[in-house]
């Protein structure tokens, strides 16, 4: 099964917004590392987080989606 969301921590800045305004908890920070990490189970693909990333020139968090969303 392909993943819902690509995280790209080499991206983060470290503000945790993503972790604020996810609806399902999935994201997470971690304060070792001062990168944002993602639980894939609870991840329902909504895209909030990558909508939300303050990141640039790129985001920390891309949303592909739950394969199971784009049949049709």
């Amino acid at each position: 099964h392909a993943k819902p969301v690509i995280v790209h921590p080499e991206n983060c800045n470290g503000c945790n917004i993503c972790n604020h305004f996810c609806p399902t908890v999935a994201t997470g920070f971690n304060a070792q590392s001062g990168k944002v990490f993602v639980e894939y189970q609870r991840c329902i693909g909504c895209g909030a987080c990558e909508n939300l990333c303050p990141a640039r020139p790129f985001s920390a968090i891309y949303v592909e989606g739950h394969e199971r969303h784009r049949t049709i």
